[in-house]
């Protein structure tokens, strides 16, 4: 699944070529993927493209949203006079002929325009929202991890599951949107905090460190062009540059990068694979 620094990706690259573009008629193909009625915004001028948490926002100006997910193998393929633009996973259908067997909705902008929007296995999804189903969608949602987290927020948040293991806690969408496996990983190890940890064992100053190490790992890979894992692509085609800066997330087996002299290892937390150094992180 693409986490923020990737969705943010896709969302700055799609906001360019997009924005201020009419859609004229959508195609749905498989109706689990589009749940709402498309004449809400046909031929309504679309005046941004933004995100909240994972959540890609296309806004359009009488006001009401487009939401798309592409959870874990979603991808969108903006198609404009022959010219091949790409976002999300599935990249095998880069060179594919489209529609293709995967492909769920196409959203059409007129003559040699179209925005596919394709997803192996169904996960993903678009809908439209007005602005109490914006309200609605988003209330579950905790502050943004990016650019910044207000540490209080967090020590106070925490008082609630004293109990819950840190890495489980930062993940929360519903405590901090857009913090996914990769991110939390890369985070605690800089922070020098067991993902293991319950939270009521956290100081107030590892607190502040891991909000920073936070905010400041995703705006680095946003300016990378988030982490190809393994079948990310940017708008453009590109894979991201971030894979190339990881310390430990896929990288069990080897030594550490701080020199302590331990290992990466990989255990299962919450059901997700995760990547630490035991004589760092305690």
């Amino acid at each position: 699944m693409p986490e923020l620094p990737e969705v943010e990706t896709i969302v700055k690259q799609l906001n360019k070529v997009i924005s201020g573009e009419k859609i004229t008629d959508i195609e749905v193909l498989n109706y689990g993927s589009f749940t709402d009625d498309g004449r809400k915004i046909a031929n309504i001028k679309i005046s941004s493209v933004g995100r909240r948490a994972k959540t890609i926002i296309i806004s359009f100006e009488n006001k009401l949203c487009l939401l798309i997910h592409l959870k874990m193998t979603g991808q969108l393929i903006y198609i404009n006079h022959g010219t091949r633009l790409a976002g999300g996973h599935a990249s095998h259908e880069w060179h594919e002929k489209l529609p293709s067997k995967h492909t769920r909705v196409i959203f059409s902008f007129g003559k040699d325009k179209k925005l596919y929007f394709n997803d192996l296995r169904k996960f993903g999804w678009c809908r439209v929202v007005n602005q109490d189903g914006y309200n609605n969608y988003f209330s579950k949602f905790g502050p943004e991890a990016y650019p910044s987290i207000d540490t209080n927020y967090l020590i106070e948040r925490a008082k609630r599951s004293p109990k819950s293991q840190i890495k489980k806690f930062i993940m929360d969408q519903g405590v901090i949107a857009g913090v996914g496996n990769i991110y939390a990983d890369e985070a605690l190890f800089k922070s020098k905090i067991n993902p293991e940890r319950v939270i009521s064992k956290v100081s107030p100053t590892e607190w502040n460190l891991l909000s920073t190490n936070i905010s400041d790992i995703l705006a680095f890979s946003i300016s990378k062009g988030g982490t190809t894992d393994s079948d990310y692509l940017n708008v453009f085609g590109e894979k991201g540059g971030m894979q190339n800066y990881l310390n430990v997330y896929h990288k069990e087996g080897e030594m550490c990068p701080y020199h302590c002299g331990g290992t990466i290892e990989k255990i299962k937390l919450a059901g997700r694979g995760t990547h630490y150094c035991p004589r760092c992180q305690r």
